[in-house]
């Protein structure tokens, strides 16, 4: 139980600083226009404007409603990527998300559940 819970952070933190290296190189000005126009959407025009709509979107939450919030994202992103067989870039998964609401997005991290399998093995330093 505590690998798996263990894994599933591990997880979401590596997802959590995914979306954010992009968001470090767009203006102040970006994410007050994805804000104003796409309110509460997702953005999937470039992987920029993705970082920067997700940024707009993480404004107002707290520190455990980011990570429930990435979790679902990696679920999402896992799916795709089981179903395309191979690993999405940022420019493909912000094009599959472009324009889906919060809701949405939890819809999809619904219907593509990620199973996490650790295969611990005792250490014996008998």
């Amino acid at each position: 139980m505590r690998a798996l819970l263990l894994a599933s952070g591990l997880v979401a933190l590596c997802f959590v600083a995914m979306p954010a290296s992009g968001a470090g190189t767009a203006d102040a000005a970006p994410a007050a226009t994805a804000q104003t126009e796409g309110v509460g959407r997702l953005d999937g025009a470039s992987a920029e404007a993705f970082a920067d709509s997700l940024a707009a979107l993480e404004a107002d939450m707290g520190g455990a409603a980011k990570l429930a919030l990435h979790m679902k994202l990696a679920q999402v992103r896992a799916k795709l990527a089981e179903q395309r067989g191979r690993p999405l870039t940022d420019a493909e998964f912000a094009t599959a998300l472009d324009g889906k609401t919060l809701a949405e997005l939890d819809s999809l991290a619904d219907a593509a559940p990620t199973h996490i399998t650790i295969d611990i093995e005792t250490s014996d330093d008998t």
